[in-house]
């Protein structure tokens, strides 16, 4: 089923396009209302959810029925090394909530507010957080490989070192640190086809991309205003209609001769 699931998203990364609608859970998820109370209570009190409710929740979960955190508030806690088994946390405040090397393959985040949580090496792979709110969240070296992010709001966020094929169109990376981000094709780990993340429409002024691994990437109409690109290797990489102002870096990129729609002057 996973490897099912990561192909329907590989094709629809392939095509450079990313507004396919992930089917949303709903009544197969686990509740946390109707056998422990724990979603009435929180819902009704504001009440934040235990690490504990989390894990007794968690451990109820099964691939059909997937734990349900929606809306809930589990900021604060320290959740790292979790297994969240496809868990649908769309909607939740994880504000400051550490995930560190947490399992969240196939997780719904769309509309989260995660504010400065800490994603350290966590598996993100087939997750869909469309407009998710990452601002000064740490994804470093995490895994986020047919990742659906369109409009999410990765501000002052660090990625370094993370693994990143997903669909981040007219999502907001300004000041994003993606030092050797790997955003790259690699042929390799694809045996379904050849993708590339999408940024088109995304904003990556002021980010730090030195080092970035941007094969065949697409910015179009990405705005890397004032980006440092140093080192960053653009083979094949798509800018038409980027905004380049002020790019830094830009004698110090690799491949930029092999990169397409390349503004003239950059």
């Amino acid at each position: 089923m996973a490897r099912i699931a990561a192909a329907v998203l590989g094709m629809v990364l392939l095509a450079g396009t990313a507004a396919v609608s992930r089917q949303q859970p709903g009544d197969r998820r686990v509740s946390l209302g109707a056998t422990d109370g724990v979603r009435g209570a929180a819902a009704d009190t504001g009440q934040r959810l235990t690490r504990e409710q989390v894990v007794a929740a968690l451990a109820r979960a099964t691939d059909r029925e997937p734990a349900d955190f929606a809306g809930d508030d589990l900021s604060g806690l320290d959740l790292s090394g979790l297994d969240f088994k496809e868990a649908n946390l769309g909607n939740a405040r994880l504000v400051g909530t550490r995930f560190v090397r947490a399992k969240m393959f196939g997780v719904t985040l769309s509309g989260a507010v995660a504010q400065g949580a800490d994603f350290s090496n966590a598996v993100l792979d087939v997750s869909v957080m469309r407009g998710t709110d990452l601002t000064h969240a740490t994804l470093r070296e995490a895994s986020l490989y047919a990742a659906i992010m369109i409009g999410a709001n990765l501000t002052d966020a660090d990625l370094s070192k993370a693994r990143v094929i997903a669909a981040l169109n007219n999502a907001t990376l300004v000041r994003a640190k993606l030092d050797s981000t790997n955003f790259g094709a690699d042929r390799g780990n694809q045996p379904m086809g050849l993708m590339f993340t999408n940024l088109s429409d995304a904003d990556l002024s002021g980010a730090d991309l030195t080092g970035a691994k941007l094969q065949k990437a697409s910015l179009v109409r990405a705005n890397l205003t004032g980006a440092d690109l140093t080192g960053a290797d653009v083979t094949d990489a798509n800018f038409d209609q980027a905004i380049v102002a002020n790019v830094r870096g830009k004698d110090r990129m690799v491949g930029l001769a092999k990169a397409r729609n390349v503004p003239n002057p950059w």
